[in-house]
């Protein structure tokens, strides 16, 4: 089935023209996660790590990506008080799906991700113990980030956690060797399940992930996807949280263990997520592994465009969401920046919170996780050391690079110490100018332009 076809925007008079982006090279423009070339592959199920206590068991309307506006390319905002390189095009650099997922409707590969779950009637105070965000108040389908810290307090892991009816639903980003385990959430929390009435199981392979996101995206799913009880026919909205377990709302986790998945888009078995993977109302779409060739087949079909990794990935910085290799080690979790969206002060107990209380007493860090912009189109890649004009002593390390479409200029994401990002400090890297950024870039914030 062909993709839809794809038509250039008219020249933006706003925009001058300029010379092309100089491509990065292989190191500096590697993903951060796994990219996997036209569909998600099947792949052999293995078996979950299963850990048993005494867990309880417990027995339309055609929709055309046409049919929504898209927003004129030229539209695309940008962060107030950042100065537009007016050497390029922004949107000539925007990979394959780019524009899709930013002003309409895309599809892409998410990985493999990591799907832990946690059942039974001691799920939810379990998993509490093991993060920054608070649990106990979340009604089923409501979920929230967290961080998982080891008992200095330093992250291991970033992720969401969705509750349901009878436990907890964990995502996180595919680790960095892809196919490995990596640090295994599933083995960590094993390791301190003794008597607690719960089931630990690792579903990673049970599953694929698909993303579907840009403005159209829940238009789609009100017409292709099953729908909460309850919902009024309708998706959560924009004063709805961005974390949202869509369907199945009040599934049971013991089917999901099992491999059922009691929601269904397009007619497949399937869960769906909201959250903010690729910005605000992105969706994560979780289907049994041996059905992922029939969903990408039917989006294909409708003219759904597929984002390439790299669309996926220049969105994922300019959105400032961390993945695995921006979490180096003994990194400790206020240094993201996220304190509202995943820790709790005034939890309980759980591990690693002393540091984390010592650090809030304090009242700052002495890092934070921002974007760094170099001022023309430069090889900053990953490793490349952020100094400041004229000192050779580094201020910062960036993790993750690339273009940005959005700013037409090189973003890099990392750690920078916070004397650096003073008034009037002035940033190298390699050598060539750059500034830094908040992120998300929308939050319009940055340092001087050196």
């Amino acid at each position: 089935m062909g993709r839809r076809e794809r038509r250039s925007p008219e020249p933006d008079p706003a925009l001058p023209g300029g010379p092309d982006w100089i491509t990065l090279p292989a190191a500096a423009s590697r993903m951060c996660r796994p990219s996997v070339a036209g569909h998600v592959p099947r792949g052999t199920s293995q078996e979950p790590i299963r850990r048993m206590g005494r867990a309880r068991s417990r027995g339309p309307e055609t929709f055309s990506p046409a049919a929504a506006p898209a927003s004129d390319p030229a539209s695309i905002p940008q962060p107030l008080g950042i100065p537009r390189d007016h050497t390029m095009d922004p949107l000539s650099i925007a990979p394959d799906g780019y524009r899709d997922l930013r002003d309409h409707l895309a599809w892409g590969d998410a990985g493999r991700r990591r799907i832990v779950l946690v059942a039974g009637e001691d799920a939810v105070r379990f998993v509490d113990g093991f993060c920054t965000a608070s649990l106990a108040a979340l009604a089923p389908g409501a979920g929230t980030e967290a961080f998982f810290p080891d008992a200095r307090g330093q992250v291991q892991l970033w992720a969401t956690i969705l509750r349901m009816a009878d436990g907890v639903w964990i995502d996180a980003d595919p680790p960095l060797d892809g196919d490995g385990e990596g640090w295994s959430l599933a083995t960590h929390l094993d390791r301190y399940h003794i008597r607690e009435r719960l089931e630990i199981v690792d579903a990673s392979d049970r599953f694929a992930t698909l993303f579907l996101a840009g403005p159209a995206a829940r238009a789609w799913l009100q017409r292709e996807a099953s729908l909460p009880v309850g919902s009024g026919e309708d998706l959560p909205g924009r004063g709805a949280s961005p974390r949202t377990l869509i369907a199945p709302q009040h599934g049971r986790l013991a089917d999901v263990a099992a491999g059922v998945l009691p929601g269904h888009c397009a007619g497949i078995p399937a869960a769906i997520l909201q959250g903010e993977w690729l910005g605000p109302g992105s969706y994560l779409v979780v289907v049994p592994r041996d059905d992922a060739s029939r969903l990408v087949d039917q989006w294909r079909g409708e003219g759904i465009v597929e984002a390439s990794a790299a669309a996926l990935e220049a969105v994922r910085r300019e959105e400032g969401r961390p993945a695995p290799c921006d979490v180096p080690p003994r990194v400790l979790p206020q240094e993201f920046g996220r304190d509202g969206a995943a820790i709790s002060f005034t939890k309980g107990c759980y591990l690693g919170q002393e540091t984390v209380a010592r650090l809030d007493a304090l009242g700052h860090v002495n890092r934070r996780f921002v974007g760094i912009v170099t001022a023309a189109a430069v090889s900053a890649g990953p490793g490349a050391t952020v100094t400041i004009r004229g000192a050779q002593e580094a201020v910062g390390t960036i993790t993750s690079a690339g273009p940005s479409p959005r700013l037409g200029e090189g973003l890099g994401l990392g750690l920078m110490r916070t004397q650096a990002l003073a008034a009037g400090v002035e940033l190298e890297v390699a050598g060539v100018s750059a500034r830094w950024v908040e992120l998300p870039l929308s939050r319009g914030t940055s340092g001087d332009v050196a």
